[in-house]
């Protein structure tokens, strides 16, 4: 990735104490692009969340992908190019994501994930989901502003989230 300070890394962050599981996110998201890229759940104790790409400064779905159909932009968004996914049964790179952001799609394409919504973003928008939320739990933000927004109340949701995560995954 290039080492260009003008360059604007941002991310999606979502403050899980603000959210109220209304699953707005994940419509938005269907209507744009048939298949959602963010997806609600629910904790043991009843908390709603959303599943959605970290675009991680260092992304173990990337490391998984076997034919390097995922990578990372100048930007810092990891994206997958469906064009060269060959769709590997063992489907590495849904098992390397720590938040289990990566979906089975099904059809001539295996998986899907969140770009940030890329068209809207080549228009000078943001991703639909920041927009379209009515608790504004989630944020497009510099990732340098990701620790201000990390309150104690975000954090401690988040940990209960992360809980949750490990425990779908069997781990």
């Amino acid at each position: 990735m290039p080492e260009d300070k003008d360059v604007c890394l941002k991310t999606k962050f979502v403050d899980y104490s603000k959210c109220i599981g209304c699953e707005s996110c994940e419509a938005i998201c269907k209507f744009l692009h048939g298949i959602p890229r963010i997806q609600m759940t629910q904790t043991d104790e009843g908390m709603a969340f959303p599943l959605y790409c970290h675009h991680c400064e260092s992304p173990q779905c990337i490391k998984a992908c076997p034919v390097g159909a995922i990578s990372k932009d100048a930007k810092g968004v990891v994206l997958h190019n469906p064009s060269l996914c060959r769709g590997c049964r063992a489907m590495k790179c849904k098992e390397a994501c720590p938040f289990m952001a990566i979906y089975h799609a099904g059809g001539v394409v295996p998986v899907t994930k969140c770009d940030l919504c890329a068209e809207r973003r080549r228009r000078g928008m943001g991703p639909a989901c920041v927009e379209i939320c009515p608790a504004e739990a989630i944020y497009y933000v510099d990732r340098e502003e990701l620790k201000e927004l990390r309150t104690k109340q975000a954090l401690a949701s988040q940990k209960l989230v992360m809980k949750q995560i490990r425990q779908m995954r069997g781990k």
